[in-house]
């Protein structure tokens, strides 16, 4: 008898190569089309502010007369710089919450770091060697209009997508312990989609995803196709597969394969997560990830090194610049009472290596050892040490540790050697975390607040390693720009 190689496919993976080709399709399947009007939305969005920077700044200045002489460098590189901001804090994203307040001081916030790029290109660099008649005023003039209009646009755009994208569907197929994370998710996430279950593994018909007032499964997962088929008039979305493949037949998979290249997406409960909420769960994650093709993060890659330099003259600059101000708290906290200005703690940075960070002392002498966390209100912060956590100046010493090659400006949050150990015992791959340096904001920091407890701790690994996988200089100025809104609107602990 012929002995089976080791590389033979198994017979679920043969039944999919088989039959994938002729899986027949729900008939009149509606599926939405609202990915592709959003798209088209977006560009219009894109093509509006190329045309709106320009608009504003030649019409007044058309409407003065010869008083602002301006050439092509004075209208080109504002509009390009304000759209590349609006980029990074998601204003060509339909799955940007435009209305929301958060969305709305982003924006402005872009808009105004993109008036500060734009008039040092203009006034510094383009005019160089030659005599720019442009004037400051109309230039400031034109991004104050164009941060308003652009986001007036962007928020009457976002409540009529709103509304269509409520009335659309999503179809989870899920066991019990991934319908109730998944639903979880959706109501934090604020997600308008309605959404319909069907039941795989151990969940059964009729039974509720997760409590009473939770939706319930209707039907099973092989009845999905004729669900969609039920429901011609119907728009959806995505299908979501929140439960493990080997609970659904070869058939079931054949089929969603075949909907899927309908233009139909169908998501893996680790797809959905990453394309919608920019986060990963470490426990749908497998030992080799980091070894996924895709991966932008590599060691000797131009953006390390050029992170790196961005590290080393940033840190540098902020330091001689804050210098004064970091000489007023140091003596501050000095007549606050004993013990020491400089809180110094051993914490864990890439690749495992330990390094003692430095920050100023906002809490009472020997509060590390009375609780790993710091909650809200918590009475060992000092009245002042409050003030420096709220602005964030308490972590202006950690600017050594970027200097020394110990930190980044961005990346995980370094953590305590202590937490470390629990951590690690208790979240599953939690030391993916150290691939790259940890960073003074991050990620994390920007999209979820002060971690106390270990919930918390799993909910920002999530995001910690969103960050790993999409290592980049866009990622990186999307963070920076929201952590000024964090600063600016005093969200820190």
């Amino acid at each position: 008898m012929a002995t089976p190689s080791i590389d033979a496919p198994s017979r679920m993976d043969a039944s999919l190569a088989a039959g994938a080709l002729h899986v027949p399709l729900p008939v009149g399947l509606k599926i939405s089309k609202g990915s592709l009007r959003e798209r088209l939305l977006m560009a219009g969005l894109l093509v509006f502010d190329f045309l709106l920077w320009p608009g504003i700044y030649i019409g007044i200045s058309e409407g003065i007369g010869d008083f602002n002489r301006y050439g092509t460098a004075e209208v080109l590189i504002p509009t390009l710089v304000s759209m590349f901001a609006l980029t990074l804090v998601g204003g060509y994203n339909a799955r940007s919450e435009m209305r929301s307040l958060a969305y709305s001081s982003e924006h402005v916030i872009a808009c105004f770091a993109a008036f500060l790029v734009s008039a040092v290109a203009v006034y510094l660099v383009a005019s160089f060697g030659g005599a720019v008649a442009s004037s400051r005023a109309i230039f400031a003039g034109t991004f104050l209009a164009f941060g308003i209009v652009s986001l007036l646009v962007r928020r009457a755009i976002h409540a009529s997508a709103f509304a269509s994208r409520s009335s659309r569907r999503l179809l989870v197929i899920s066991d019990r312990e991934g319908g109730r994370r998944f639903y979880k998710n959706y109501l934090l996430n604020g997600q308008p989609q309605r959404l319909h279950f069907f039941a795989a593994g151990d969940a059964q018909i009729g039974e509720p995803v997760d409590g009473e007032d939770s939706p319930c499964y209707a039907a099973l997962a092989a009845e999905v196709l004729h669900d969609l088929q039920n429901h011609v008039d119907t728009e959806h979305e995505a299908i979501v597969i929140a439960a493990p493949p080997d609970q659904l037949s070869g058939e079931i998979l054949n089929s969603l394969v075949a909907v899927h290249f309908q233009e139909l997406p169908v998501y893996t409960m680790h797809s959905f997560f990453e394309a919608y909420w920019q986060k990963m769960p470490p426990d749908l994650l497998s030992r080799t990830w980091p070894l996924d093709s895709g991966f932008q993060l590599v060691q000797h890659s131009a953006f390390a090194s050029l992170k790196r330099v961005f590290d080393i003259v940033l840190s540098g600059m902020t330091l001689l610049l804050a210098g004064p101000l970091m000489a007023i708290v140091a003596v501050w906290i000095r007549m606050q009472g004993d013990g020491p200005v400089i809180f110094r703690q051993t914490r864990v940075g890439q690749h495992g290596s330990l390094f003692t960070l430095y920050k100023f002392r906002t809490m009472q002498v020997g509060s590390e050892n009375k609780g790993l966390y710091t909650t809200e209100g918590d009475p060992r912060v000092t009245r002042f040490g409050h003030w420096l956590r709220i602005t964030r100046i308490d972590e202006l010493p950690q600017l050594w540790n970027v200097l020394r090659g110990e930190m980044s400006l961005i990346g995980p949050r370094a953590e305590w050697i202590k937490c470390v150990e629990q951590y690690e015992n208790e979240i599953p791959y939690d030391h993916f975390r150290h691939l790259v340096r940890p960073g003074i904001t991050g990620w994390a920091q920007v999209n979820y607040s002060y971690g106390a407890s270990l919930h918390d701790t799993v909910e920002k690994l999530m995001y910690d390693l969103y960050y790993i996988r999409h290592f980049s200089l866009a990622l990186d100025a999307t963070v920076i720009l929201k952590t000024l809104h964090v600063m600016i609107f005093g969200k820190g602990r």
